[in-house]
Order: structure tokens, then C-alpha cells, then sequence
């Protein structure tokens, strides 16, 4: 991968944070709302740092000299599903090969510590949210789906 090519994934990743941060508050608030009260936190809590990751993906490409135009591309909107039903919502976030990409890409800025030390930052975040959502999708196989939903409220 080409320093240019890093630095263009680098900056997709802040587009992607926000969408992600968008979608989950919502998977929140929906979940709430149907009395999923333990499921709408995790939900919550996940936006929440998503968005943080997001302005640190920002800010750290504003201190590499990216200007707002240069941005343009990486801030197009993407479109992020919203799902009604939470066994869905589970399935469709959990994106184990994250993981693989964003090694990929710490070894990109390889030369660029304070980068790299912010993506390995983001690695081990992504390995505790793999964890939770496949507690979760082994709850559900294991208790059925309705008493995993009954234990989220």
C-alpha cells in the first residue's frame, strides 16, 4: 500500500466512524424504545466512541496537512443499514476482517508513529467490540433468540 493509498483509507476510516456512530445511535434508540434497555446501552456506548475515533482519524489528518477540500472524497456520505430487529443489527456489525484491515494499515504508517500508535489504539478497541457482539450471537444460539431479547430488557 502507497503512502497515498494509506492516507486515503486513513481517511475513509473518519467517514466510517461517523456513519457507524449515526447507525448505532439509532440501533440505541430503537432498542430502547422495544425495551432492550441492555442492548441499547452497548449500542450507545459503541456510538459514542466511534464518534471520538472519528474526530481522532479527522484531527490527525488535519496535523498530516490534509485541508477540508482534501477531505471531500473520504466525506461523501455512505450509506449505513438500519435494522429493526437486533439479531440483525449484531449480525450485519460484526466485521471480524476490521481487525485484519487496520493491521494493514498500522503497517502502512510504519514510519508515522503517532499514527500507527493511534491505529493500534483502534485495534484493540475493535477486538473488545468483536468480543461483545459474538457473546451476543452466542447468547442468542444458545438461550434462543426471544430469552436473549428478554434478557436485553
Amino acid at each position: 500500500m502507497t503512502k497515498d493509498e494509506a492516507m486515503k483509507q486513513f481517511a475513509m476510516l473518519g467517514a466510517v466512524w461517523f456513519g457507524n456512530s449515526k447507525q448505532h445511535f439509532a440501533f440505541s434508540a430503537y432498542d430502547r424504545l422495544n425495551g432492550w434497555n441492555k442492548l441499547a446501552d452497548k449500542w450507545k456506548e459503541e456510538a459514542e466512541e466511534e464518534w471520538d475515533e472519528a474526530e481522532e482519524v479527522l484531527n490527525r489528518l488535519v496535523e498530516l496537512g490534509c485541508k477540508p477540500a482534501d477531505l471531500q472524497e473520504a466525506m461523501k456520505t455512505i450509506e449505513f443499514p438500519f435494522y429493526d430487529d437486533p439479531k440483525q443489527q449484531i449480525e450485519t456489525d460484526y466485521q471480524p476482517d476490521a481487525i485484519k484491515q487496520l493491521s494493514e494499515l498500522a503497517d502502512a504508517f510504519k514510519d508515522d508513529y503517532p499514527t500507527q500508535k493511534l491505529i493500534q489504539k483502534w485495534i484493540d478497541d475493535e477486538k473488545e467490540h468483536m468480543a461483545w457482539e459474538s457473546q451476543y450471537l452466542n447468547y442468542i444460539e444458545k438461550l434462543g433468540y426471544e430469552n436473549f431479547l428478554t434478557a436485553m430488557m
